[in-house]
């Protein structure tokens, strides 16, 4: 790091935050933190700063705290779009992230995932393949563990992994991974970003400090992808598309890459989706050095994520699948394809401000009724909602119950939101917890 003088303003006070704030304060580096919310809302940690004589504010972002300091660090999930980041910027202020500030301290080889979904299973898988193969890693960023709470202790560690989110992408400067993996890009997060375009170079900027000795494995199967690739200065692996690429997947789930060839048959992991979150997780590991047989055998050995298209059983007579991580509409599309129909698909949530009307087709295909809560209920019927039959309830318990009401013999029952959690739930873990516990009780 080169100017420990500086004084930082950590904007959030959610986990990432405080062990930002920790990290720094550890060093004697001028640290102060801000958050909007109410005490009772954030980590009793907070208290702990405050006690341990580090200035902390609560309810509001003052000019005070925004003319003291010379660096600002937000968050995952506080937008470069808020009032008070946009006055940081007009005065001068630097805004990184905290993936920005740790990776300074860091020379241990990054690998860093981002996409719009795919991300946290194709992280965990890549974690897994590399420490079955005895390497030390550390897996967090996004998912987990900030990159913060290592970056004192990457000597631990011979890689280190990453989920990386558009909102940290966002605020870069110098973050560079030895090699990135773009899996695909469909709008999404547009309550956070101005449009898709902004969304989409936050993504991109995953390559921005990329050189010729570094990695970047790229989902040229998507012409927005695609349509970029002029910025990329790493070597490359392509995949997706039907242009010949060097990593690909055939009918008969065999990934070749290299001259090398893996046979998924058997993987756990459902749906076309999940072949190509496969693909990208097998050239990581061969490009780092893993052998083929502990590669092969830690994929298809890998067992689905909790609340991804995960089956929780059959459930008087209906086969059940918990997908709550499906925050997004492109995520439920990929779920439906992945099951038969009939199905009973449970959807809604908070409205990030995406378009649902890209349901629609495969509504029409695939699902014999559709029920709605949350607060995205009544713009998700307006958009979808005369392509098949609808249900809007009040709560989630209200949409379960109606859809076990509606369910015939051969039915499967998907709940795959297509929405963040954040209406009703802290996170899509607790949502897809209480969508469990409200179906066992049936």
């Amino acid at each position: 790091m080169e100017n420990t003088a500086k004084k930082y303003l950590v904007i959030g006070l959610g986990k990432t935050g405080i062990e930002t704030i920790k990290f720094l304060n550890k060093r004697g580096i001028d640290v102060r933190g801000s958050d909007i919310s109410a005490p009772q809302n954030l980590p009793a940690e907070v208290n702990e700063l405050c006690e341990a004589g580090i200035k902390i504010e609560l309810g509001s972002h003052s000019d005070d705290f925004l003319n003291w300091c010379e660096v600002i660090i937000l968050s995952p999930g506080v937008s470069v779009n808020t009032p008070f980041i946009s006055k940081a910027v007009d005065a001068g202020k630097k805004i990184i992230s905290e993936i920005e500030l740790a990776s300074s301290f860091i020379k241990t080889p990054v690998i860093a995932i981002t996409g719009t979904n795919g991300k946290t299973t194709t992280t965990s898988l890549i974690g897994e393949i590399l420490s079955h193969s005895g390497y030390r890693v550390f897996i967090g960023g996004n998912i987990g563990t900030p990159l913060i709470s290592v970056a004192d202790k990457e000597s631990d560690y011979d890689f280190i992994v990453l989920e990386t989110s558009s909102f940290q992408l966002q605020t870069i400067d110098r973050f560079r991974p030895y090699i990135s993996v773009f899996l695909n890009i469909s709008p999404n997060h547009l309550d956070h970003h101005k449009d898709f375009n902004e969304y989409l170079f936050s993504k991109m900027n995953i390559f921005r400090n990329q050189t010729k000795n570094d990695w970047a494995i790229i989902n040229t199967g998507s012409d927005i992808i695609k349509n970029h690739l002029s910025c990329i200065n790493a070597r490359t692996v392509t995949f997706g598309g039907q242009e010949s690429n060097e990593l690909a997947v055939s009918g008969d789930n065999i990934i070749s890459f290299r001259n090398e060839s893996f046979d998924l048959n058997g993987l756990k992991l459902r749906g076309v989706h999940n072949l190509e979150n496969a693909m990208c997780a097998i050239a990581v590991a061969k490009l780092v050095g893993c052998e083929h047989k502990t590669i092969e055998e830690t994929v298809k050995g890998f067992n689905p994520l909790p609340h991804r298209i995960e089956f929780i059983g059959n459930h008087l007579g209906l086969d059940v699948y918990n997908d709550s991580k499906s925050t997004s509409p492109d995520a439920t599309l990929k779920a439906m394809e992945s099951i038969s129909p009939p199905i009973i698909l449970l959807a809604g949530g908070k409205d990030k401000g995406t378009d649902y009307s890209v349901l629609k087709s495969t509504l029409n295909r695939k699902v014999k009724h559709l029920i709605l809560f949350g607060e995205a209920k009544t713009r998700m019927k307006e958009q979808i909602g005369d392509c098949v039959c609808v249900t809007v309830a009040n709560d989630l318990e209200e949409a379960v119950k109606e859809a076990f009401s509606v369910s015939s013999e051969n039915d499967t029952l998907l709940f795959s939101p297509a929405c963040s959690s954040f209406d009703m739930f802290q996170s899509y873990e607790e949502r897809g917890e209480e969508f469990r516990k409200i179906v066992e009780n049936i």
